[in-house]
């Protein structure tokens, strides 16, 4: 990661430069004022910024919340989990946490450094993992070339190798330790992942040490380096 990017909790300060990157990122479809506005007063813990101190400017964001459904429960669509993108579905007593929007800047390389805070943000609260909804944009590519394959068998069976994920966003999230837990149809608009998602888990074995705080501080400072090296 750069030197000049900086992370942190984001405040209600931040709200025309997430908004601002939002529209750069998603330009088909980026959140709403509301959207971001509810986010921060709701869950202010759940949303992190990265700024490049250089230009002054948000070049990362990510959002979490915190949910109570176990993988059965789950609603199919990302605007049903989320209360359409506003959060208003953050369960303050849930026993995990649930990545509502990872947005990166183009040429920043930041998107783990951002994850890496928000499974420290998971520690802090006790959770017992983290859930998240991924697209699989290769899908649609790949099934005009394999016009027989399901959508469960393109997430579940058809691997590299050191059996890493096909489509290259579940293989970026395998990465980070995310598992695929079940196919969501109708997740959100993308002609590439031809409407679907997939819901992902990663379990987190902090919920019951003492001293969660100090934990937290430190995945901030070393990062999935220091979970590899506790076995996580």
């Amino acid at each position: 990661m750069k030197k000049n990017i900086e992370i942190r909790t984001a405040v209600k300060a931040d709200l025309d430069a997430i908004l601002e990157l939002d529209n750069r990122v998603w330009v088909d479809f980026p959140a709403t004022r509301e959207m971001i506005a509810t986010r921060l007063d709701i869950f202010p813990d759940g949303n992190i910024v990265a700024i490049d101190t250089e230009k002054g400017i948000v070049v990362g964001y990510l959002c979490m919340m915190s949910i109570g459904y176990e993988p059965s429960e789950f609603p199919s669509s990302w605007m049903e989990i989320t209360g359409n993108g506003t959060i208003r579905t953050h369960n303050p007593d849930g026993k995990y946490m649930y990545g509502v929007a990872l947005t990166v800047d183009k040429g920043y390389q930041i998107g783990m450094a951002l994850q890496v805070y928000g499974w420290a943000l998971g520690i802090k609260y006790r959770c017992r993992g983290c859930y998240l909804g991924s697209p699989i944009p290769g899908f649609a590519t790949y099934k005009k070339e394999h016009t027989d394959i399901s959508v469960e068998d393109y997430v579940f069976r058809e691997k590299r190798r050191n059996n890493i994920p096909l489509d290259p966003e579940l293989a970026y999230y395998h990465s980070a330790g995310f598992k695929a837990v079940r196919v969501l149809k109708d997740y959100e608009p993308d002609p590439k992942s031809l409407n679907y998602g997939v819901l992902l888990y990663c379990p987190q074995i902090f919920c019951h040490w003492p001293f969660v705080s100090v934990i937290a501080w430190l995945v901030k400072i070393f990062g999935f380096r220091l979970l590899k090296a506790l076995g996580v």
